[in-house]
């Protein structure tokens, strides 16, 4: 169970990365963009210990932080199977557009459905390719991580490498299709649910 949920809005895309926290003060960082010493320095305050970094997808505007990350913390990466490429080809991850030209990598990769374990949270990996080739979501409890799948009123552009509409358009049609309610935070822009981007999405259509 999420007892704490810390967002962040960094870099030059204005990326959301997130720190969710358990009652035991267990934490997962996710999609960590611009410095780590914002993520470092709201860890040390509220006692917090790290136990990952989840990556919804690996664009350089959702890694930036990372290598730092986890390098202090001594943390493993996760990300989606089918994202290995995105983060291991600077013409795929995009940091060739920022003259930086990086290759990465996890140290876990899941597959959909399956269920991650950290602390008192459980999260669940639901695969959403279009944005990129591995996007995933996860969910715990009433909280979805939507990375650049889905936005309040929109969803991910598909015109960079490995993005697809048709893809996209199967994965909010599954997001949709989910039972329940979920409180949504996404990539880029403001929090919503999944029940006002059912009604209210055109892309959900």
């Amino acid at each position: 169970m999420i007892k704490n949920m810390k967002s962040f809005v960094s870099g030059m895309c204005e990326t959301n990365s997130y720190i969710l926290s358990d009652e035991d003060n267990n934490c997962v960082i996710f999609d960590p963009e611009g410095s780590s010493a914002q993520y470092i320095n709201y860890i040390k305050a509220n006692n917090l210990k790290p136990l990952a970094i989840m990556l919804t997808h690996a664009h350089f505007d959702h890694v930036g932080a990372m290598e730092a990350l986890k390098k202090e913390y001594g943390i493993e990466v996760i990300a989606g199977e089918d994202e290995k490429p995105v983060l291991e080809n600077p013409s795929i991850n995009l940091t060739t557009m920022i003259g930086t030209a990086k290759s990465y990598s996890a140290d876990r990769y899941v597959k959909d459905g399956e269920e991650v374990e950290f602390g008192k949270m459980k999260f669940k990996v639901i695969f959403t390719p279009g944005h990129t080739c591995g996007s995933v979501c996860y969910i715990c409890g009433d909280t979805m991580i939507s990375g650049d799948t889905l936005f309040m009123g929109s969803c991910g552009r598909t015109d960079f490498p490995t993005g697809d509409w048709k893809q996209m358009t199967e994965s909010l049609k599954l997001l949709k299709n989910l039972d329940g309610d979920y409180k949504v935070y996404s990539g880029h822009g403001p929090s919503t649910t999944l029940e006002i981007e059912r009604k209210t999405n055109m892309y959900m259509r």
